[in-house]
């Protein structure tokens, strides 16, 4: 089977053995056809890459765009920004208070019923903070 293969894909002109080159008639022919193949290939790789290149900005742009015009339109409705800060406060466990320092603690949710328990919440909160 390797001598018929051998016969089929190489001719023997004047004891010169001529590979078989398909519908291309000479090996430099054969050469100039892969050039300008690879040529093209390399043409349309560029372009495909350009292109990817554009897609990718524009996502991005658009990505900008719909992020802006999202934080709008929520300033814009009062009751959605109420519900986003509601559900936010609602998921901190306390009110986190800062003192002198600085430094954040967390109060416990105690609702005073007079001013003056408020007052005296208050002075136990920043007493304990300067402990």
């Amino acid at each position: 089977m390797e001598e018929n293969e051998l016969k089929n894909s190489k001719e023997e002109t004047a004891g010169e053995t001529v590979p078989d080159l398909g519908k291309f008639k000479s090996v430099d022919a054969l050469l100039r056809a892969y050039g300008e193949l690879e040529a093209e290939f390399t043409r349309r790789s560029q372009k495909l890459k350009a292109l990817e290149e554009a897609s990718v900005q524009k996502s991005a742009e658009a990505g900008a765009v719909r992020e802006d015009d999202l934080y709008r339109m929520v300033n814009e409705n009062e009751g959605v920004r109420a519900r986003v800060l509601s559900d936010y406060l609602a998921s901190l466990k306390g009110v986190p208070l800062l003192t002198n320092s600085g430094v954040g603690v967390t109060a416990k949710n105690v609702v005073p019923k007079t001013f003056q328990e408020a007052g005296s919440i208050a002075l136990g909160y920043l007493k304990k903070s300067k402990e």
